[in-house]
């Protein structure tokens, strides 16, 4: 990380005298982001969120493992019709393990949301004071300590030059 940003100083420096007058600015985000005041309060809503979940998740391990149990220890006194309901019983219960595991702890799932739901607030407020305190102090650039641009003065934007660039050359 330390690396990406004195390789970013020595460009700036080597870059000559018209970049010299850039101002960066460097924060630690991650550390921002925990240690703002509602972040233990988000994270415990979380944490009971999330314990829930692995709450119901094992009362249903639980009774998939109980239902194979009975199965295995039973199932040579089954005619085969009760062998097939016990078996689409399981498998049931199988399937709607998966579906619960997907539902709330899948990459789309409700955990994700309930995470962005709670913490996108406090994202909000940080970007908010990091582009008012880089205004205030005239920064040019502000860079987090992995590398990635927390804020950039609106003139920095070279997409209409670039872009005329391109068309002009065809």
């Amino acid at each position: 990380m330390r690396t990406l940003i004195l390789g970013a100083a020595l460009l700036l420096a080597a870059a000559g005298p018209a970049t010299a007058e850039l101002k960066v600015g460097v924060l630690d985000y991650q550390a921002i982001f925990q240690g703002y005041e509602g972040y233990d309060e988000a994270q415990n809503i979380f944490n009971r969120d999330l314990e829930a979940w692995q709450n119901q998740k094992q009362q249903m391990v639980s009774e998939l493992l109980q239902a194979r149990e009975d199965y295995e220890a039973q199932r040579l006194l089954f005619d085969p019709d009760t062998r097939q309901e016990r078996e689409a019983e399981i498998a049931r219960l199988e399937a709607e393990l998966y579906e619960f595991e997907q539902v709330k702890f899948g990459p789309e799932g409700e955990a994700v949301r309930r995470n962005m739901e709670l913490s996108e607030p406090i994202h909000e407020k940080i970007r908010e004071v990091v582009k008012t305190v880089a205004e205030e102090e005239g920064y040019d650039l502000v860079l987090d300590v992995t590398g990635m641009v927390l804020y950039q003065k609106p003139d920095m934007l070279m997409n209409e030059k670039v872009g005329a660039a391109l068309k002009s050359r065809g």
